[in-house]
């Protein structure tokens, strides 16, 4: 017998919605609950109404706003803080030439904007979802997502749902791409039409475990809730509808990629800054209401008399501009109401204020602001740095599922999308880093060559090649480099997320400089030899720094190079000009990458 889907989901749906999780006793959580009170505190909107039991309006004086930007920017990381490095008996050659393809093929997706966007809404929610469809990501949006509320991750959880509500164009087009038979999507259109009031065709997109004739197994479900329950006429018993199960597949796992800013055991949602600041967001409006409250009575004018013939009246509106008042009984004076409680109004506030900035590390000198005057330099950075290793902490995290995710959706698409022939485009540094890395070995080529020939170029003339080369390359200014069908196939390659822009620390990359300047000083030869230069560029890599950077030439001409060349030149004797082979020269196909 068949699972009825439908009712399984409404029922998981109705749990979700209106049963809370203990996460321990006395402490209760409903996700759909928590959201809609997110909305609703991060757009400064009180849930209750705006007016309060007085008829007074109620202003929202948000706080959270101006953490979760702090937070966004502080966690933040982009596409090019994305290295690839290369992993044992790799080439590095290879590995250099992904990581510019990839970069580039994630700049034309706009890899960016889905990191920016995860980073924008990680700290309001406290959790993002992505779901990976073809090697292409979508946001899930969170008030039409139902999970396990007490699962840890979406693979722990018993159900995963996903609600689309679509209009008749957008279903048609949809169901199309999942490949839904067209008998099925009429069938529903006509159902929904039949029924009224009712604005979109709703389908539920399931994840769980489903019985079918008698076999449990782990399905996507699409079924489409758009009819009602009937009547037995014979029976006078109502019939379920039991929807249209438009498509069902058994899968591995479900598509969704999750990401969470701080995580407890016992709830699927993470916490976020929004949900951190509930409590200090209601008491800070609760004083904030008061005191304007307070400032509107401070602002009216109250007189009191001992003639009890002004009882009652309101000079405000029965004198008139010149009227002598009779005070015979007694004077006319205002009474004083000025607030005594202003100091304590400042005292809550500030001590709210200062709540906030401790659950959130929103401090000064996050949010640039000037340290109070005396602080010594010493301690601001002792803040900063404390700080930082906060927001870093949390960036790793986000890293790691970045990376696993790169691996797992992004990587193989680009690697579909890139395994055929295609050109890449190297100008400025990358030109020049390219040259570096493939020159020695394209003028030891050409000295073998000049060897077998029966030719012993000197030193001098292995220059004069290695500047013809490189000066032949970049004869255009830039470089159109082929990149053969299935080139990427075998490199050997680990992925590395620099989330600071410099994932080692500042003083371990100066040291590194220092001990690599003071090597070359001791040996100059280290930028010749080709096993002392690879284990001088493994050793720089390790410490956070590209040689390339640095050992790069200069952009001079021909005529520059070969006078500095000429300087260098031992006196005495006389060198045949170098016979260039067609394989030696720059931009040639046969140049190997």
């Amino acid at each position: 017998m068949e699972t009825n889907i439908l009712k399984m989901i409404n029922d998981e749906k109705m749990s979700f919605e209106n049963k809370d999780i203990q996460i321990v006793p006395g402490l209760t959580f409903n996700q759909k609950q928590t959201i809609e009170q997110i909305y609703f505190y991060y757009n400064s909107k009180f849930q209750s109404g705006e007016i309060d039991g007085d008829g007074d309006k109620k202003y929202f004086y948000n706080i959270n706003k101006n953490p979760c930007k702090i937070f966004s920017k502080a966690i933040d990381f982009d596409t090019k803080n994305i290295r690839l490095l290369t992993a044992d008996g790799g080439n590095p050659l290879k590995t250099w030439f992904m990581e510019r393809d990839l970069k580039f093929w994630m700049k034309d997706k706009q890899f960016g904007r889905v990191l920016n966007r995860i980073f924008y809404e990680l700290p309001i929610f406290g959790s993002v979802v992505l779901k990976a469809i073809n090697g292409n990501l979508y946001f899930v949006d969170l008030r039409n997502f139902v999970v396990e509320q007490s699962a840890d991750t979406l693979e722990d959880a018993n159900y995963i749902i996903e609600k689309h509500p679509y209009t008749v164009a957008g279903f048609r087009k949809a169901m199309k791409e999942f490949g839904v038979e067209q008998k099925k999507i009429d069938e529903t259109i006509k159902l929904y039409r039949e029924m009224p009031d009712v604005k979109h065709i709703m389908v539920y997109e399931r994840y769980g475990e489903v019985e079918t004739n008698g076999k449990w197994e782990y399905r996507r479900v699409y079924i489409a809730d758009v009819g009602v329950d009937q009547e037995d006429q014979m029976t006078h018993r109502t019939i379920p509808y039991r929807g249209i199960e438009l498509k069902s597949d058994v899968v591995e796992e479900n598509p969704y990629w999750e990401f969470h800013l701080e995580k407890i055991p016992g709830r699927w949602l993470g916490i976020g800054v929004v949900e951190t600041l509930f409590e200090p967001q209601i008491n800070t409006n609760e004083s904030e209401n008061l005191l304007s409250k307070a400032s509107g009575f401070r602002a009216i004018v109250l007189l009191k008399s001992a003639d009890p013939g002004f009882a009652g009246k309101n000079l405000l509106t029965e004198a008139r501009n010149g009227d002598v008042l009779d005070t015979s009984e007694g004077d006319i004076n205002q009474l004083n109401i000025q607030d005594v409680n202003l100091g304590h109004f400042n005292d809550r506030h500030n001590r709210w204020m200062k709540n906030r900035d401790e659950l959130t590390f929103s401090y000064d000198v996050v949010q640039g602001e000037r340290l109070p005057a005396g602080t010594p330099l010493g301690s601001a950075q002792i803040a900063i740095s404390q700080t930082l290793s906060y927001f870093e902490t949390i960036q790793e995290t986000i890293a790691m599922d970045v990376k696993e995710m790169i691996f797992k959706v992004i990587l193989p698409q680009w690697e579909n999308e890139s395994s055929t022939e295609h050109t890449i485009r190297l100008v400025g540094k990358d030109l020049d880093a390219y040259i570096s890395m493939i020159k020695d070995g394209l003028v030891a080529e050409e000295v073998i060559k000049q060897v077998i020939k029966g030719k012993f170029p000197s030193e001098y003339d292995a220059q004069v090649i290695g500047i013809v080369i490189e000066n032949g390359i970049k004869k255009n200014g830039e470089l159109l480099k082929q990149i053969p069908k299935g080139f990427y196939k075998d490199t050997k390659y680990d992925i590395d997320i620099d989330i600071t822009g410099e994932s080692v620390d500042t003083r371990v990359r100066n040291a590194t400089k220092f001990a690599i300047l003071q090597a070359i000083q001791a040996d100059p030869m280290m930028l010749q030899d080709p096993t002392k230069k690879k284990i001088l560029f493994s050793v720089a890599e390790d410490g956070g720094i590209d040689l390339n950077d640095f050992v790069a030439q200069d952009k001079q001409s021909i005529e520059q190079q070969m006078t500095g060349a000429m300087a260098q030149r031992p006196g005495g004797g006389g060198v045949s000009r170098p016979q260039m082979t067609q394989g030696a020269m720059p931009g040639t196909k046969t140049s190997t990458i």
